[in-house]
């Protein structure tokens, strides 16, 4: 006999289990390309100017240091970002495209109602965007700053890739869940943030 029949009925909306398949994606995605959009332009604009014989012109000119440093450091910004969201627009449609495909082969296929990313999640990502392109920026300013010549500079990338990389995958662990010990890891705690909030759960 059986009195009870046990079933799953799933009462989120469209909107809420695309954002949870998203944000285990969009963010680690968005934080690597920031760190890499930003480093090779560092390079270029601090080590390429020594080779280049450009950096003397440039300190001889009416600017402060000062002006010279945030320009750069703006410019940089604006590469990472960039480099950001075409990755995420790109890698969106595709995803999109592959699931959509995969969904018209058969009963046999892959049943995912991916779709597009929520507009709420692509907002949170772009908010988060600036401070975290902010720091990459400056990290990898600060790491081109001290290299001899371009090649030498391109190094400095696997180091700054080796500190921050556990750093992102912290938050994809199945166990792990925002807290304030978690919310205080530079890198991680950003992520986790951006995880909760696109997956709706702003308390």
């Amino acid at each position: 006999a059986e009195p009870f029949i046990l079933g799953t009925n799933d009462v989120a909306e469209e909107e809420g289990r695309r954002g949870v398949i998203w944000s285990k994606m969009l963010p680690f995605v968005l934080l690597i390309w920031a760190l890499t959009g930003a480093f090779y332009p560092a390079v270029d604009l601090c080590v390429g100017e020594k080779e280049r014989g450009t950096l003397e012109t440039l300190l001889s000119s009416p600017a402060e240091r000062r002006e010279i440093v945030w320009g750069k450091l703006l410019t940089i910004m604006v590469f990472s970002m960039i480099t950001s969201l075409l990755n995420l627009l790109s890698m969106s449609l595709t995803a999109t495209f592959i699931v959509r495909q995969m969904q018209q082969i058969g009963p046999l296929a892959l049943r995912l109602d991916l779709g597009l990313p929520p507009l709420a999640a692509m907002g949170w990502l772009l908010l988060a965007l600036v401070p975290i392109s902010a720091l990459f920026s400056a990290l990898s300013l600060a790491l081109a700053a001290f290299a001899r010549s371009t090649k030498e500079g391109q190094y400095y990338l696997m180091p700054l890739l080796l500190i921050t990389m556990p750093l992102m995958m912290l938050p994809m662990l199945p166990a792990a869940e925002l807290d304030l010990g978690n919310s205080l890891i530079p890198v991680t705690g950003l992520m986790f943030l951006l995880r909760a909030l696109m997956e709706g759960e702003y308390t």
